[in-house]
């Protein structure tokens, strides 16, 4: 029973081995006819060719370009948005009675005694 045991093992190990090879060798030839496909594009200086390189790049500028901006206006608005919340805040503040605004803080802090328990 033992040696049949290690004899499925070392057939899995052998089997394991075997297809890393196997692996390796296929990431090698895929590496192999990439670089040759790559070099062959770049020697293709055909007008086709180069319109295609030329619009390649306006589209990834263009993209770049599109989310600096979207990033920019998404700051933007979040600053306005604080801006507003701000000035919302203190003639909220402003407005309310003194009173008012003793009982809030009352019940605000009432809330977190409770909630810290």
């Amino acid at each position: 029973m033992e040696k049949a045991l290690m004899d499925v093992l070392n057939a899995g190990i052998a089997l394991f081995q075997s297809g890393e090879d196997k692996l390796k060798q296929s990431l090698s030839d895929l590496d192999k006819v990439y670089q040759e496909l790559k070099i062959k594009g770049a020697q293709d200086q055909s007008e086709q060719a180069n319109r295609l390189r030329d619009l390649v790049q306006k589209t990834v500028w263009d993209a770049q370009e599109k989310l600096k901006s979207a990033n920019d206006s998404s700051v933007a608005v979040v600053n306005q948005l604080k801006e507003n919340f701000a000035k919302i805040s203190s003639q909220i503040d402003e407005m309310l009675p003194e009173d008012v605004k003793t009982k809030a803080k009352a019940a605000i802090e009432e809330l977190k005694k409770l909630t810290k328990k």
